[in-house]
């Protein structure tokens, strides 16, 4: 649901470059330099295993890829450029200072360029920590925070960024990611990657792909608000 809103949102806007802080291995990026003409993505991640597989997965389209390796919000990121769009999805809730991050990609975005922020919504972490009390206990780059709507508003404000649009979504993962927290499935909490790989894992795909489908057919934004997984905003300097 992601690619429709982000097909839905970018319709409009040109990018010669484009920023994907910590991707893991999400097509976000990939689909929006295709929808905004952009020829370079740079990748910014911890991990060097997902830094190889997204440049892998640039050159099978074409896009130029440029590596940095990071630890988000503990060195710093170390970027002379500017980018026309800029993807921090998944990110800040894994962070002590999310408000920082936010302040310093702000003052890398173009003038007239466009940020694109997504999060686990409140009711959806609390939810996933009833079903399972050991959800994101001890885990290494774990979620560390928690977002409402007026919180997460006033952090994009103080940052210096408008938002432009803020849309609750994911319903589908609301429910597959219940039943990962119910089957005490395992995850890597950094990219938020399955390594959990039996019966469970079947049954995990099946609801992802069927709940999809049904949600795009009965209203997937009526669904958001219902379910809501995850927070999708785009956002611009102000």
């Amino acid at each position: 649901m992601i690619e429709i809103l982000l097909r839905k949102h970018l319709q409009d806007v040109s990018a010669r470059s484009v920023l994907d802080v910590g991707p893991g291995y999400a097509d976000f990026s990939r689909v929006s330099a295709q929808i905004t003409g952009a020829k370079s993505i740079t990748f910014l991640d911890n991990d060097a295993k997902v830094l190889s597989w997204q440049t892998k997965e640039c050159a099978r389209i074409g896009i130029e890829a440029r590596s940095l390796q990071r630890v988000i919000g503990v060195e710093p990121l170390g970027l002379e450029d500017s980018y026309d769009l800029i993807h921090c999805q998944e990110v800040l809730e894994h962070l002590s200072d999310p408000g920082l991050l936010l302040s310093e990609l702000q003052n890398k975005l173009s003038m007239h360029g466009r940020i694109i922020i997504s999060v686990p919504t409140r009711i959806s972490e609390r939810w996933l920590k009833f079903l399972s009390p050991s959800y994101m206990k001890d885990e290494p780059y774990g979620h560390v925070q928690e977002f409402d709507e007026p919180r997460l508003r006033a952090m994009i404000n103080v940052s210096g960024l408008r938002v432009l649009s803020l849309i609750p979504t994911q319903p589908h993962f609301f429910l597959s990611h219940s039943w990962m927290a119910v089957t005490r499935m395992e995850i890597e909490g950094s990219s938020g990657k399955v390594l959990t790989e039996d019966w469970r894992s079947t049954v995990l795909q099946q609801i992802t792909v069927w709940s999809r489908k049904l949600f795009l057919l009965t209203g997937m934004n009526w669904w958001g608000y219902l379910l809501p997984r995850n927070y999708f905003v785009i956002a611009r300097r102000d």
